[in-house]
């Protein structure tokens, strides 16, 4: 059997590794929300989606969906709840493109076993700032992307399921599921 082959097989192995991947970033802005607030929250909602398809066996969720809060409501805060979601994913997806996901990956990205976690999805244009936030985002693994890849959802359809498939892989290395050839 080639490399070629050996590598795919791999790769089709990792998809099937039970994962719980947070996708974060914009909430729902309402019907009379701003139009790139909407424009935000429907790259969300189609990364989650295009995920799910991929990583079957996997969880992909928001922290605000009742799966998780059904669990984690009951502490002080918001934040706290999202710490623990973080803690028991195995991925954190940032769309960092609104205050909300600036400040999860601020708070979160504090805990260097969950900041392992992220990776954080921010617009090319932001990715290599020298503001404070620049400083927070420095040792994250952050990944630009363009307007370009934004429109035409590569962002969702190769970025995301790449990174994802990323942390499949190592997950797969590390439980010894590493096949013989």
């Amino acid at each position: 059997m080639d490399a070629a082959t050996r590598i795919h097989q791999l790769r089709e192995r990792a998809k099937h590794q039970p994962l719980v991947v947070l996708v974060w970033g914009p909430g729902d802005p309402g019907p009379d929300g701003e139009p790139q607030h909407t424009r935000y929250w429907q790259k969300r909602n189609q990364i989650r989606d295009l995920l799910a398809r991929e990583f079957r066996q996997s969880e992909i969720l928001f922290s605000e969906s009742d799966a998780l809060r059904d669990y984690t409501r009951d502490l002080e805060t918001l934040l706290t709840e999202e710490l623990v979601h973080a803690a028991i994913a195995d991925c954190i997806l940032v769309l960092d493109v609104s205050r909300g996901a600036h400040v999860e990956v601020d708070r979160i990205s504090s805990y260097p076993l969950l900041a392992k976690k992220m990776r954080i999805l921010l617009p090319e244009k932001y990715a290599r700032g020298s503001g404070p936030y620049s400083n927070v985002l420095q040792g994250l693994r952050v990944v630009p992307f363009t307007e370009e890849e934004f429109e035409r959802s590569s962002l969702a359809s190769v970025k995301a399921i790449k990174l994802v498939e990323s942390v499949a892989l190592e997950k797969l290395m590390d439980s010894g599921g590493v096949p013989r050839f």
